[in-house]
Order: structure tokens, then sequence, then C-alpha cells
């Protein structure tokens, strides 16, 4: 009858020492990880400013009955990494009209002096204006926004009919109320009337109010 021996091997304090420095390094490796993960695709881009461009295009169709047909591409792109809103928006199209002849205009501005003697443009009547307030105005529709997600684009399309022997070129005007989604605190925005009773918007806040004009010259 053969005997069985057992050998326990008793670890050092050395090797206690060595396993708990080991399970630290591993538990402190995947803390580090969950919040390098956590800081990068939540923390961190919270703390970002938006970056955007607030791009307005016009394409100028055909003329029917004497009226040009313009489709207005009214777009918002999203270049960082958080996601926007517009709480509130307005965009006019004011005709033009050209005077029947030239007058010298010296502008004695300090910073930008100018002289002008071409043709003057006078603003005649509003063509079209739109203004909307939306989920993130105060007193704006919940049910109208207009989320762009990160690296994003957004647009609207509006089309007017300029009757091109009245008004040979259009002034457009385009305001936005844009910052950070989601809305935490509504934009104190409201809708007012602008030059010859074109809808506007105002604030008592200039923090994320975009303003942007643009002259085009309808095509016979």
């Amino acid at each position: 009858m053969s005997r069985q021996l057992h050998v326990h091997a008793v670890p050092t304090r050395a090797e206690h020492l060595r396993t708990v420095v080991e399970i630290v390094a591993i538990l402190a490796a995947g803390a580090w990880a969950l919040y390098t993960f956590v800081y990068e695709q939540r923390i961190k881009p919270l703390s970002q400013r938006p970056a955007f461009a607030t791009p307005t295009t016009i394409e100028q169709g055909p003329t029917i009955n004497g009226a040009a047909i313009l489709t207005i591409h009214k777009r918002l792109d999203n270049n960082g990494d958080v996601p926007i809103d517009i709480a509130a928006s307005t965009l006019t199209v004011y005709g033009e009209t050209l005077a029947s002849h030239t007058e010298l205009r010296i502008d004695a501005s300090r910073t930008v002096p100018s002289i002008s003697d071409d043709v003057p443009r006078h603003i005649t009547k509003v063509l079209y204006s739109v203004a909307k307030l939306r989920a993130g105005a105060v007193d704006g529709n919940p049910n109208l926004g207009f989320l762009v997600p990160p690296h994003s684009s957004a647009d609207e399309v509006f089309v007017v009919a300029v009757p091109v022997r009245t008004y040979p070129m259009i002034r457009m005007y385009r305001k936005d109320y844009i910052t950070k989604a989601p809305i935490v605190h509504k934009v104190p925005v409201h809708i007012v009337r602008g030059l010859l009773g074109a809808y506007d918007l105002a604030s008592s806040q200039s923090d994320g109010e975009y303003d942007w004009f643009q002259e085009f010259a309808i095509k016979p």
C-alpha cells in the first residue's frame, strides 16, 4: 500500500504583496479605461462650445409670367462635437429698386471710410417674411425644433417669386438664435415688427444671436 504525499506551498509575504499589486494594477487600468471612455464620450463634449456655420444659398429658376422663381436654402452646419438647436429664427426677402441716376455718396467713418458713385439701391417692399419661435424659446412652440447632431447638417427651403421688371435685386436678412442642445434655459426672444413691417426677432440677450444679410441680382 503506497502513501500519498501532499505538498502545500505557503505563499511568502513577497508573493502576497505581488498579488495585491497586480490586482490593484488591473483595477486601476480598468477604472482609467472607463474614465477615459466616459470623459471622451460624455464629459468632454458637454464642456465644448458649439462650432457651426450658417450658409444661405439662392438658386434662380425659370421666369414664369414675369416672376423669377427663387429657391432659398437656409442651412445650419454643425461642425462641432455637441448637438445644437435653433431656438428662434427669421428670414425676410426685400425687393430692391435702382435709382434712375448715380449720386456720389461719401462715408466719413473713421474705421471704414468709403466712396460710392454707383446707382443707389433702395429697399422698397417686403416680398417674404417669416419668424419662428421654436421649443427652445420662451413661449415658443414645444413641437417645433431644429436639432442638428454633431458633424451633420439640416436646412429649410423657401420658394419666393420676384417680379423681374419691378425688382431687379433682392436683399435677404436672416437671424437665428443658436445654442447647445438640449436647451436648458429657454431663450427670452420674441417676435417684433422690423423694416417695412417685416417680422424680426428681439431679445434681452445677445449671446447666441447670429445675423446675416445678402444682396442678390435677379437675372432677366
